[in-house]
């Protein structure tokens, strides 16, 4: 029986088909004249793929019609680190004998003695033949073409001779675990986003084993990259033996169907890849719901402009529920929305509880005067260290006992902290370290993290750190501000702490000076202590919370006052008189009202 596509081929057709099976190749041969000719014909009359397998005893044990472009494979069962033990030979209507990515594709997940392609052409002196055979190289699998030969050339090929060098060396192939991801990222005209889509793979513990970079003007909107190029990304995906491809942009959703086609793989984009780090990595119940949120509008948004059609029969009067539940014709896509939608209504509550809790923490520290200083900047410029190290030293003991996370990874940290730090003169700031920032941000993330960045939009100062010794800098800073536009933040007040100093390239650090010339600029490194005293300085001038030199006289019945003025102000000197505590400080405006009627005159 002929598998495949047979409709409208004729009885006579499918009789010289049938009659194929009848052939014998010769042992040790992969093909023959007589086959190759029979198969030229027929290709000719139907203009159809026609493929054979043929084991090692030289029999054709299957015969399949396709398209006139594919062909659907027999069933063959693979065993590990051995070859199948069968052939294919099909042919190419349109007469180009090269293998395509699907050719290699089969023949390496097959594990195929070899893989032959026939470029059918009028006259058979004319035909061309290609041999793929599986290889392998640095323990990997892999593939070897022979090329553009003459069926004669094809004919005389040394199939057994091939087939025992493959044997021996295919006990050398690394068995790779299964729930290990090995990754292609694919990237178009911009090699230092595709850089960087490493090291976010790198963070979700992804292994990439190969980078494709297209010059390409536009996306495509079918596959992103062009078509030739997502060939190329099948073939490297068998070569490679890798199971994911990840694009650095994102992808629609018939783009993803159309490219998992194409490649036969699981297929991502980096919105996906980001959120799926910021899945692993959040702690907290606050940053575990924010992360939610993200993934649900994400898939929301992907669900929108499908099924616009489909019948929206609601239920009614007679049916459980009432006027608006679910009725006999509402179809699944339907349900799924309507559940996501209740999914982000009920996040946004818990959210919004968040929210006002915050709202009264600063409401508490505004009542105190304390000034709001906010960390934002590229993910891993080193936030967190800062952040750990001014609490270091801004503690009596020098110790820091309430540090957060720090790593050289990306997106290392992402719960919001804040913590009060004393000044030199005392006054105090509340510091907040803020999730990090990147280019391509997804707009759900920024969306689902307002309630954490808050304290980004409610900051008095921030403290935009850079890693002045990261070669992209100067993007990194536009994506930083992007974000801070994003979030009407880019007009505050702000610093910019050039980080990494210690390792940063003394040109790249001048070329970072004259771009930022201008603007408010500190050189630190916040690993090794660098100018971090020079930093607390231009913060303290900075913070709108400012000191006034006061003398008071403070009644031995108001002592509380001056337990508040040690507390939240500078003292600089302190004595006890007859009439009350005699202390010359430096104090803000709301302290100063409060011991006003005991100032010394």
């Amino acid at each position: 029986m002929i598998k495949g596509k047979t409709n409208g081929i004729k009885f006579s057709v499918l009789n010289k088909l049938e009659e194929l099976k009848e052939l014998n190749i010769e042992r040790g041969s992969i093909l023959s004249q007589e086959l190759v000719e029979r198969m030229n014909k027929i290709t000719n009359i139907i203009n159809r793929e026609i493929s054979v397998a043929i084991d090692r005893r030289g029999n054709i044990i299957d015969v399949t019609v396709g398209d006139s472009k594919t062909v659907e494979l027999p069933a063959i069962d693979t065993k590990e680190r051995r070859l199948s033990g069968v052939r294919i030979i099909h042919t190419h209507p349109k007469g180009n004998s090269k293998l395509s990515a699907l050719d290699i594709s089969a023949l390496m997940e097959l594990k195929l003695d070899a893989m032959v392609a026939i470029g059918v052409q009028e006259i058979v002196e004319d035909i061309t033949v290609n041999i793929g055979f599986c290889d392998v190289y640095n323990k990997e699998l892999t593939f070897h073409e022979v090329k553009n030969i003459s069926v004669n050339e094809a004919i005389e090929f040394d199939l057994s001779d091939r087939l025992n060098h493959i044997n021996k060396i295919f006990k050398d192939i690394q068995v790779y675990e299964e729930d290990i991801e090995r990754a292609i990222l694919v990237g178009i005209d911009n090699e230092e986003s595709l850089e960087e889509l490493e090291g976010l793979a790198e963070a979700c513990g992804v292994v990439t084993v190969e980078k494709v970079l297209q010059k390409k003007n536009k996306v495509d909107s079918a596959f992103y990259a062009g078509r030739g190029k997502v060939q190329e990304i099948a073939y490297l995906r068998q070569a490679k033996s890798a199971n994911v491809v990840i694009f650095d942009d994102e992808l629609s959703s018939s783009q993803v169907r159309n490219l998992e086609e194409q490649i036969g793989c699981k297929i991502i984009d980096r919105t996906i890849l980001i959120l799926d780090i910021f899945a692993r990595r959040a702690k907290s119940r606050e940053a575990k719901l924010q992360v939610e949120l993200a993934m649900l509008r994400h898939r929301l948004s992907r669900l929108r402009g499908f099924g616009a059609d489909l019948a929206r029969i609601r239920g009614g009067v007679g049916t459980k529920g009432g006027v608006g539940s679910r009725g006999p014709g509402e179809k699944k896509l339907e349900t799924d929305r309507r559940h996501i939608a209740d999914r982000i209504d009920d996040i946004k509550n818990e959210l919004e509880k968040v929210i006002d809790i915050r709202a009264v923490q600063r409401e508490n520290r505004n009542r105190d005067k304390i000034s709001k200083v906010s960390l934002v900047g590229y993910t891993n410029a080193g936030k967190s260290t800062l952040r750990n190290k001014l609490c270091e030293i801004s503690s009596p003991n020098h110790v820091n006992k309430s540090g957060v996370f720090e790593a050289d990874m990306l997106f290392a940290t992402l719960d919001t902290t804040v913590r009060a730090i004393n000044l030199k003169d005392n006054r105090k700031i509340a510091l907040s370290d803020t999730v990090g920032f990147i280019r391509k941000l997804p707009h759900e993330l920024v969306e689902a993290f307002k309630s954490t960045l808050e304290e980004v939009i409610e900051a008095d100062l921030l403290l935009h750190v850079v890693d002045a010794s990261n070669e992209e800098a100067l993007e990194q800073i536009i994506a930083v501000n992007n974000v801070l536009d994003e979030l009407d933040a880019l007009g505050k007040n702000s610093i910019i702490v050039l980080n990494k100093i210690d390792v940063a390239n003394e040109e790249d650090i001048n070329l970072l000076r004259e771009e930022l010339k201008g603007q408010k600029i500190v050189e630190i490194s916040a690993v090794n202590e660098i100018n971090l005293d020079k930093l607390l300085d231009m913060i303290g001038e900075e913070i709108p919370v400012k000191f006034i030199e006061k003398e008071f006289v403070i009644p031995y019945d108001a002592q509380a006052l001056v337990s508040m003025l040690h507390e939240r102000c500078n003292i600089l000197c302190e004595d006890y008189k007859e009439e009350g505590t005699y202390i010359k400080a430096e104090v803000y405006e709301e302290m100063y009202n409060k011991c006003k009627e005991f100032e010394v005159k």
